[in-house]
This record gives C-alpha cells, sequence and structure tokens, in this order.
C-alpha cells in the first residue's frame, strides 16, 4: 500500500488537467511545460544518458499496482524526448536512482517498489545503448524512496531507502558487490513514516551521511555515517510550522563549503532550509513559502548567478493541476520569493538537469495523475559561436571576430546585452549585440596562435554565457 496522503490524492484527484494555460512570462524563467507519455502514476524520475550519446535521457518509476514498470525516454538533445520504452519491475514503484554498479561503463538502474506484500529493489542493468536487462529483484521493508552513495568506501555504489508507518520509521541500506548485486538490507532506526533521503558528508570526515525526512513525525532526522556501512543513532531536527516534511536535498547553499539541508513541507506550504554547522549538526530551520504542497525538490543554478537556487513540484489540490515553485538563492542561505509555473496534474517527483544542451538547468516533473512527465526548458539559455573574418590572417591585417548569440528557447525575445571579446586573458574590447550579433575588429594580433575568447554578459531575460574559444592563426 502507498503513503496514505498520496492515495487520498489519487482517488479524489478523478479528474485532472494535463495541460493549462502558462503563467505570464515574467512569473519566472521556466518556457511552457511540454508532456510526454511515460506510464501509469510516474512517481519518480532521474535523468541521465544511458546510450552514451551525449545526450541527457529520463528513466520513470511508473506507480501501477497491476504492472509496475520502469520507462526510459531517450532524449533528442534538444529538449524533446522518443516515446518511451518500459521494462517490468515490482509492484508499486516509488522512486529511481542511477549508478553503475557493476562497473561495465554502463548506467544501471535501481527502483523502489513499495507494495507492502512483496516490497523489493529492482536493479536493471543497462546494456550501454539505452536498453536495459531484465530486473533482479533484492527485499527489502516496504521503501518510498532509493538513491545511491559509497557508505563504506571501498569505491562500490550501494543503495539506501527508507520505510515504515504512522509509530516508526528506519533507513535500509544495501552495500553493493560491485557486480551489480548486493547484500541483504541493514536497518537504522529513523523518524515516524520515512519519505525520502539525501546522502552527503555533513562533518567533514570523509564518510558518507544521510538526512531522511520523516513525513508523519514532522522532523528530519540525520545519520552520520561510520564508514563501514553503518551509521551512528539518528539526531532530529524540527522544520516549523504544521509540516509534513516529504522530499530533502543537500547542498552548499551561503557558500561556507559545508552542506546544508532544504526540505519541502506540503502541510505548510513551505520550503525549510536548515543551514550546516560542518560538524554534522544543523540551524534553526527558516521557512519560505512555495505553491500548495510542495511534494518534490530540486537544486540547481537556473540564472546562472553562481547562487544555487532551489525548485519543488507542487502537489496542489486534486482535480485543479500541479505546478513548479522556483526560488531564487541569494547566495547567504537566505531566498527570494518563490516564482511558478505550470505543470502537469499532480507532480511528485522532480529532477533538475541541461536537457538541450545550453548548459541551463531545465526541469521535469514526474506526473502521477497525468501519465506523464512534464518537461520544463530554462529561457534564460543561449547558444554561442564565434567566427573570423579571416583565418589565417597575417600581421596588421584587420580581424573582424563576430558571435552569434541565438535564445536556445523559442519564447520570442531576442538576446540583447554586449559581448567582451578577449585574446587569450587580454581584453579586445566590447561590443553590443545587434539582431542576435556582435562583432568586434582589430589589426593588432601578433604572429603566433591566438585563442578568442567571447563572453556575452547575459540581461534580465538571458543568463551570462560563454562562446567555445576560437583558434586565430596569425601568420608572417
Amino acid at each position: 500500500m502507498r503513503h496514505l496522503r498520496t492515495a487520498w490524492h489519487r482517488f479524489a484527484a478523478s479528474l485532472f488537467l494535463s495541460t493549462i494555460l502558462a503563467l505570464p512570462a515574467n512569473a519566472g524563467t521556466f518556457a511552457t511545460h511540454v508532456d510526454y507519455a511515460a506510464g501509469v502514476g510516474p512517481s519518480g524520475v532521474a535523468a541521465s544518458d544511458f546510450n552514451g550519446d551525449g545526450k541527457l535521457d529520463l528513466a520513470v518509476a511508473n506507480d501501477d499496482p497491476n504492472n509496475g514498470t520502469v520507462s526510459v525516454l531517450l532524449g533528442n538533445g534538444d529538449g524533446t524526448f522518443q516515446p518511451a520504452v518500459s521494462y517490468p519491475v515490482g509492484t508499486y514503484p516509488q522512486a529511481v536512482a542511477v549508478a553503475d554498479f557493476n562497473g561495465d561503463g554502463n548506467l544501471d538502474l535501481a527502483v523502489a517498489n513499495g507494495d507492502a506484500y512483496s516490497p523489493s529493489v529492482s536493479v536493471l542493468l543497462g546494456k550501454g545503448d539505452g536498453t536495459f536487462a531484465a530486473a533482479v529483484d533484492y527485499p527489502v521493508a516496504q521503501p518510498f524512496f532509493v538513491t545511491v552513495g559509497d557508505f563504506n568506501g571501498d569505491g562500490i555504489p550501494d543503495l539506501a531507502t527508507v520505510t515504515g508507518d504512522n509509530s516508526s520509521g528506519a533507513l535500509q541500506v544495501l552495500i553493493g558487490n560491485g557486480d551489480g548485486s548486493f547484500q541483504a538490507a541493514m536497518s537504522f532506526s529513523v523518524g515516524v513514516f520515512p519519505h525520502s533521503l539525501a546522502v552527503g558528508d555533513f562533518n567533514g570526515d570523509n564518510k558518507q551521511d544521510v538526512v531522511v525526512a520523516n513525513d508523519y513525525s514532522n522532523n528530519l532526522s540525520v545519520l552520520l555515517g561510520k564508514g563501514d556501512g553503518t551509521f551512528q543513532s539518528a539526531v532530529n531536527y524540527d522544520v516549523g510550522g504544521s509540516s509534513f516534511p516529504v522530499s530533502v536535498a543537500v547542498a552548499d547553499f551561503n557558500g561556507d563549503k559545508r552542506l546544508d539541508l532544504v526540505v519541502t513541507d506540503i502541510g505548510a506550504a513551505q520550503v525549510s532550509v536548515l543551514l550546516g554547522n560542518g560538524d554534522g549538526t544543523f540551524g534553526t530551520a527558516v521557512n519560505y513559502p512555495t505553491a500548495n504542497e510542495p511534494w518534490a525538490i530540486a537544486v540547481g543554478d537556473f540564472n546562472r548567478d553562481g547562487k544555487l537556487d532551489v525548485a519543488t513540484s507542487n502537489y496542489e489540490n486534486p482535480g485543479n493541476g500541479g505546478s513548479v515553485s522556483g526560488l531564487l538563492g541569494n547566495g547567504d542561505g537566505t531566498f527570494q520569493a518563490s516564482r511558478n509555473y505550470v505543470a502537469g496534474a499532480a507532480p511528485e517527483s522532480m529532477v533538475a538537469a541541461d536537457l538541450n544542451g545550453d548548459i541551463e538547468a531545465d526541469l521535469v516533473t514526474g506526473n502521477i495523475n497525468a501519465g506523464s512527465v512534464s518537461v520544463l526548458l530554462n529561457t534564460g539559455g543561449t547558444f554561442l559561436g564565434t567566427t573570423s573574418s579571416a583565418n589565417p590572417s597575417k600581421v596588421g591585417q584587420p580581424v573582424t571576430f563576430t558571435t552569434t548569440v541565438t535564445a536556445s528557447v523559442g519564447t520570442g525575445r531576442n538576446p540583447m546585452g554586449t559581448v567582451t571579446f578577449k585574446d587569450g586573458n587580454v581584453t579586445l574590447g566590447s561590443e553590443p549585440v545587434v539582431s542576435g550579433q556582435a562583432s568586434l575588429t582589430t589589426s593588432s594580433l601578433s604572429q603566433g596562435q591566438h585563442t578568442i575568447n567571447a563572453h556575452y554578459s547575459g540581461n534580465l531575460s538571458f543568463n551570462a554565457n560563454d562562446a567555445p574559444p576560437l583558434t586565430q592563426v596569425v601568420n608572417p
């Protein structure tokens, strides 16, 4: 049986919208969502390159009570995806994680199957071409999430899940053998009804630690790792308010080189941020509002200002569709007010990744009531390229360098701003972007080989970016 609150959502949401009018363009930095069919009840999503073509693909755990599957959608490299191909796993798949479990250089999948009667983790070994071998199941107590870590420091990926009910909870760790198989699960007590977990080194001892979001006890459990696959007793941290913490992520939000925590609180419609002290302890939670029922969470630098931001997928009320909230970070551990975007119905999972190759973080949500994933491309992205009027050229000959700046997402806005041209680290000058191009002419290049760098400044609509370096040859 799935989480009771999730089951109620699904029952009440018999009518849903898979596509809704987008919010105004000035609401944020993500384009209108595009949906791709995944399977019945997409409840977990991950992004990686499964066929080695340099384009990110998606893996989706489909929470089907009768025919659980994991679907793979191969990416086209431009933010679009091919039709899903599904692989059987256990019943009620909740989440999916990615790693190379057998060391063959191909990415594999691990799926948490939350059936109360035959709970397991399904491992599907990748073939390197985007397809996967048949699932092998490993018994665990009813898992609600799965993630990857190296908890005993042997360089082999291990698995961690969480399980529990309305009176207890546990972290489960399955140590990897290195051949794609796993040892029996070890359990460690956490809070009540844990829903997700994240991994990081919270005290700087080079041993991986774990944080668990405990839905019913309204707190986080931090378990410091001993480095041998076992953990110290959990220390709990309140998240504040009438909260139900569901999803937790780990990152350094204030730049002090200490890992911090951020967790979604579906009861209070907020995210809670707990700054790390560097010794494995954390400060008091500070809360930031989001849209209704923030379920999953993703971290990325969405405006590429060097400060980490947060996005949540918001389950919303049944029948009213779902949304995404983006909270831009200030770099000191605080966040700006959320900006909201429409997504598919009941987005219960989320991942941030560059899906169209413009080096900007895009978002994908798994929409459990819509049978789809929603792709929201970052509208701040650009594609840059620099050309030379004469290459090779001669000493003293005027050479014009032209950098073309093109929006990576079609929103009707054209990039403006300036491009600064450099010869190595020496600035040649800056020129405005006019009709998508900026040009600079120089006759000062000396004999030899030069690396011409072009930096686009960005503006209110587009993030700063760098063009690939151009090699300019100057002959005598």
